[in-house]
């Protein structure tokens, strides 16, 4: 992502590089927004039959966001405040842009500290490598992206040779897998049971000296989706992916559950309990999902106070997979340094 952040006028300039970047656009636009794009617009000039599409750049007063993953766009919804050329539409008219890849979209609105914050983490994140993982045994391949809203699962290949033969005659998979991790651009996570994964690097180093030298082997305990989510928390993930987002929620996650397992004192959750620890200065890490901080103004407040009091606060899609174990604390949950008095 490429951004610029004016605060004097409250405008944010974006031209988004990746799908990850439209769903930031998706998450930030809210109501309020003002949005400013080129977009086109069905016209028909005065004694003409016809209607023409014409090129537009056109403010909105944003309704909606709609994020559509099949054709790599944002749609934005609302009425129109400005216009260039002015006789293509009235001010007031309802109007939709398209944000695509590589376009470039201005959003004006009473920011808040947390987004500007989430625009920095991803122009940082844009400039990392793209991190793939790909689980491996002698019957298939799991093929998945680690992304900033999460896993994503593209691709599942099967060794077709008879099973009796499958230990043995791995030439034509291992192949097949080959081919698919040459597509792959940065970082691949490659992992797996047994010694497959072993046997397949070592044949990757023979043909492509170049692409063995951008793989990384963990521990799985299983080339199955439920092996990638083992992967993702994983200690060798973690060493290898240290300034991952999505990982270390994930870690964060898992500390929490096993704190609040416990009893021991170190975790909190529902207003009260987080309400009390950041005004106690206890919260060493505070998790919460996206849509509490939009909807419920003590959330805001919350995270606020957690950050300047030294937490550290990581905000999770309501759409990630890591949002289902916060649902079932609230939405929101911390890790404490120390406990609190009763």
């Amino acid at each position: 992502m490429r951004a610029r952040i004016n605060r004097k006028e409250g405008i944010v300039s974006i031209v988004p590089e990746t799908f990850e970047d439209l769903w930031h656009i998706y998450k930030l636009v809210t109501a309020g927004s003002f949005v400013k794009a080129h977009s086109t617009r069905k016209y028909k000039p005065s004694g003409s039959n016809k209607e023409e599409r014409i090129s537009v750049n056109v403010t909105l007063d944003a309704d909606k966001a709609e994020l559509h993953k099949h054709s790599n766009s944002v749609r934005i919804t609302g009425k129109i405040v400005e216009i260039r050329p002015e006789e293509i539409a009235p001010l007031g008219a309802y109007h939709t842009i398209d944000v695509g890849v590589g376009d470039e979209v201005h959003i004006r609105k009473g920011w808040k500290e947390y987004e500007l914050d989430m625009i920095s983490e991803a122009v940082k994140a844009s400039k990392r490598a793209i991190v793939s993982i790909v689980l491996v045994d002698n019957e298939m391949a799991t093929f998945a992206s680690l992304k900033q809203y999460g896993i994503e699962f593209w691709l599942e290949l099967e060794n077709r040779a008879k099973k009796k033969d499958k230990d043995v005659d791995t030439g034509e998979f291992f192949a097949e897998i080959i081919g698919e991790l040459a597509k792959i651009e940065g970082l691949i996570i490659l992992g797996g049971p047994g010694f497959t994964k072993e046997n397949l690097l070592k044949k990757i180093k023979s043909e492509n000296a170049g692409l063995a030298k951008r793989i990384r082997l963990v521990n799985a305990s299983n080339a199955e989706r439920s092996g990638v989510y083992e992967v993702v928390k994983s200690e060798e993930m973690h060493e290898l992916m240290e300034y991952e987002h999505m990982h270390t929620a994930l870690r964060d996650i898992e500390r929490f559950l096993r704190s609040a397992s416990r009893g021991d004192g170190l975790s909190a959750y529902g207003k009260a309990e987080l309400e009390r620890a950041v005004e106690m200065s206890a919260i060493e890490v505070l998790i919460i999902l996206d849509s509490l901080v939009r909807q419920d103004e003590f959330y805001e407040r919350l995270l606020d106070k957690a950050k300047e009091r030294g937490g550290v606060v990581r905000i999770v899609p309501t759409e990630s997979q890591a949002a289902e174990q916060i649902k079932a604390f609230g939405g929101a949950i911390a890790i404490l340094r120390y406990k609190m008095d009763n």
